[in-house]
């Protein structure tokens, strides 16, 4: 399997267990950035670079899933 194939389903399955567990999540994280590696939260931040900067030194960064938590649904328009 390539690596880019490997990374996305990787990430996929971050998001889904991110999607599965929000109630949750929402209690104990609402408007923080959260980092998801292997469908556990790894680390959490009001701050996306201070949360960044601090998982960069325990896991590659490519392979961790970051989501902003908020019990208000957020839509991006791109």
């Amino acid at each position: 399997m390539s690596e880019i194939l490997t990374l996305f389903r990787e990430h996929e399955r971050n998001r889904e267990w991110f999607e599965k567990n929000r109630e949750t999540l929402v209690e104990k994280y609402d408007r923080k950035f959260i980092a998801i590696y292997e469908r556990a939260v790894v680390g959490f931040d009001e701050d996306i670079g201070r949360l960044m900067e601090r998982i960069e030194k325990k896991y590659a960064s490519d392979r961790v899933t970051v989501e902003y938590v908020s019990k208000e649904k957020l839509q991006l328009i791109l």
